[in-house]
């Protein structure tokens, strides 16, 4: 037991010290890398021509919504760790505009089965996850 507690102190201590000595704040060193907006936005909406078929001129303007919103969603990933309440009505806030610009972009039929397609829950492996999530 003391050689765990020990081990886990060495551990904050470096990366205490790598962060002092990078002059990096800590909590950075303990957030997820940021996401790729352009080949996440690229893979979200081949995915979604799969399931949706989209048309030649609904891609151009979904892959412009969906990296706008990816954009956005970076932008406030401060907050999560911050301020859980403020991210969170801002996710819903974005989550509503998001909706409002697919709904007339996409078919009835395509946004239904849009909606279809959301994920139980976040899932690394599925790109969709972060439309929804």
């Amino acid at each position: 037991m003391k050689k765990l507690i020990t081990s886990g102190l060495l551990l904050v201590f470096t990366f205490s010290y790598t962060a002092f000595a990078t002059n990096i704040p800590v909590n950075t060193l303990f957030q997820a890398p940021t996401m790729n907006i352009d080949g996440t936005a690229s893979s979200i909406v081949s995915k979604l021509d799969k399931s949706l078929q989209l048309t030649a001129i609904q891609k151009p303007k979904l892959l412009n919504i969906v990296t706008g919103y990816l954009k956005q969603k970076i932008a406030i990933q401060p907050l999560q760790q911050s301020n859980l309440k403020a991210y969170t009505t801002k996710m819903n806030s974005m989550q509503n505009g998001l909706q409002s610009k697919l709904k007339p972009l996409l078919t009835l039929t395509q946004y239904t089965e849009y909606l279809g397609l959301k994920p139980k829950s976040y899932d690394e492996t599925n790109v969709l996850s972060n439309l929804y999530y």
